[in-house]
């Protein structure tokens, strides 16, 4: 992991064409996408009501190589969660996504060996996870902000998944599918289609014109970085005690620049009577940094209400 992505499906996005008028494209749009739902599932996706999906991810954050254990469960119309079990150095156990209009917040990091410590942010803000008022317990405001960001995070992460698992967002969003035209790479043609929201949402997905499967989605965000703190806390009082931490604090919550961000669907084949990609990866500008190996896939499941649970705060 950590190769640049330089043939093949990435090639899509520069030679993609330009897009054609909206209005004239909104047809085309739905004929592809019909055609994309009915090579992954034939009819069985009308009766798509809930989902569940185990997989190994690999993930590289900064030097480090972080291995988890992830689980994702959804259930229609309006339930997400998302489980990390992470081993190894990072290990830690976090769980995200959404109950109707709340947020499931991922808790605190579990403890970690060492004295020292270390702050991950993702992206230009604090983590959803984080609390970026310091020590201070946040007021209702700030919870509430933090609902509203989580929330809106989640819906997004969820429904770019779905656009090249499904060919469709999930349904917490309301958007417009527009046929953008054709791209092309050594190993084919695809049809690119943008799909957006008016909360801000912009994906753009790539599906290949012989299969009809979902080759791949992009978008825009915030570059990842990482924020370190190594070795013994400095005792207080020391010289300079706290400063470290509060530069690096600072240093988090300064915007990242935008890149743009791929995923990959890839190695599809049958999984409980739907055709389903076994392998996804995740490159931010250009360089793969997450793979995941999916090893279960359940359609229509039996899910626990408990699982979607949210923590009262």
């Amino acid at each position: 992991m950590g190769h640049r992505v330089i043939s093949g499906v990435a090639a899509l996005v520069l030679a993609a064409g330009l897009a054609a008028p909206v209005h004239a494209q909104d047809a085309k749009a739905a004929e592809v996408l019909t055609a994309a739902r009915k090579a992954i599932g034939n009819g069985k996706l009308d009766g798509l009501k809930t989902f569940s999906l185990q997989a190994a991810m690999r993930r590289n954050v900064g030097s480090m190589q972080m291995q988890s254990d992830i689980e994702l469960l959804v259930e229609m119309p309006d339930k997400y969660m998302r489980s990390d079990v992470s081993s190894g150095m990072m290990n830690m156990t976090m769980s995200t996504g959404f109950n109707g209009g709340r947020a499931i917040l991922p808790t605190s990091a579990r403890a970690m060996p060492g004295g020292g410590g270390m702050m991950i942010t993702m992206g230009g803000a604090p983590g959803a996870g984080a609390n970026p008022h310091g020590g201070e317990k946040p007021t209702s405001e700030q919870m509430e902000q933090l609902n509203r960001t989580s929330l809106r995070s989640s819906r997004q992460e969820i429904s770019r998944l779905m656009l090249g698992w499904f060919g469709t967002v999930h349904p917490s969003l309301t958007a417009q599918y527009a046929y953008v035209g054709e791209a092309e790479s050594p190993d084919g043609k695809a049809h690119v289609i943008d799909v957006k929201d008016a909360d801000g949402f912009a994906a753009r997905l790539f599906i290949d014109q012989i299969s009809k499967l979902p080759l791949m989605v992009t978008y825009q965000g915030r570059q990842p970085r990482m924020v370190t703190m190594t070795g013994p806390r400095p005792t207080t009082g020391a010289p300079g005690a706290g400063q470290a931490e509060a530069e690096a604090r600072k240093q988090a919550q300064q915007p990242a620049p935008m890149i743009e961000f791929s995923i990959f669907f890839e190695d599809w084949h049958e999984a409980d009577g739907v055709n389903f990609p076994h392998k996804i990866r995740r490159a931010s500008a250009g360089e793969t940094n997450e793979e995941w190996t999916i090893s279960k896939v359940k359609v229509n499941p039996k899910i626990d209400p408990n699982r979607f649970a949210v923590e009262a705060r």
